[in-house]
């Protein structure tokens, strides 16, 4: 093999290294920024949300299901990202704990009864058997 082919090769082998460490860090930086955009949705959810909703003394009512609706969308949400593989196990764990304590009160089992229909069958199934029927106790 003559010198230039060995360069030549060389030069192919370190371009393909290249492209190949850009998409490692593309895909994680994807995937931080997925996650920061979905903690940045829920932290304005709650910041926006009644207290009165946050604290389960709301009555189920059009301005409770419209936070509820915004808040299960989400859950509805993320719960696709990890069936698709988007997300990470670890972070997926995460979130899990995070809905069964938000969903404990009771105002929150109360809204999802209300609004559960508007949900595929497979979340409901889901949510219910991991979120609402095993929430942590408020």
């Amino acid at each position: 093999m003559e010198l230039a082919n060995i360069i030549q090769l060389g030069i192919l082998i370190v371009a393909v290294a290249a492209i190949i460490c850009n998409q490692i860090i593309a895909n994680r930086q994807n995937k931080l920024q997925m996650y920061a955009e979905y903690t940045r949705r829920y932290q304005d959810i709650f910041l926006k949300m009644p207290d009165d909703i946050i604290d389960g003394t709301a009555k189920v009512d059009a301005i409770t299901k419209k936070y509820m609706r915004l808040y299960f969308d989400l859950c509805s949400e993320e719960y696709h990202l990890w069936k698709d593989k988007a997300i990470a196990n670890k972070v997926w764990e995460l979130w899990i704990e995070g809905m069964q304590t938000e969903c404990a009160p009771p105002l929150f089992k109360q809204s999802w009864d209300v609004l559960k229909d508007y949900y595929g069958q497979d979340f409901q199934h889901f949510f219910e058997r991991n979120i609402i029927n095993h929430s942590i106790s408020a």
